[in-house]
């Protein structure tokens, strides 16, 4: 995974984002290898949903729980692609054993 440290992406308050499989990293962030394990399952998230509909379920998830919990913390917490990558993330060999839409298995909870 290409990382790129830098001062404007990620917006202040965020040690990075992941955009298209590319890391932008907040210039004074430390990356841990969790964190890069965390990354990378968003990664595999992307490709096996072609990119561009990843963001668009992202974003359109992420605005359902909003409504539903009035707390955006929380909302982007119950995504299900990041409950994916948060439950995983500290396991390293997850993405060699993860099967495909994995993060759809708790979409609903």
């Amino acid at each position: 995974m290409k990382v790129i440290h830098n001062r404007i992406i990620p917006f202040r308050g965020f040690k990075c984002i992941n955009l298209f499989g590319l890391l932008f990293v907040r210039e004074g962030c430390v990356m841990t290898q969790t964190d890069f394990n965390h990354e990378a399952i968003h990664t595999a998230q992307m490709k096996e949903l072609l990119y561009v509909p990843f963001y668009l379920l992202y974003l359109l998830e992420w605005l359902w729980r909003l409504i539903h919990c009035r707390n955006g913390r929380k909302a982007y917490h119950d995504i299900s692609h990041e409950r994916e990558a948060y439950d995983n993330q500290a396991t390293p060999d997850y993405l060699s054993n993860r099967k495909p839409y994995n993060q759809f298995k708790k979409i609903w909870h």
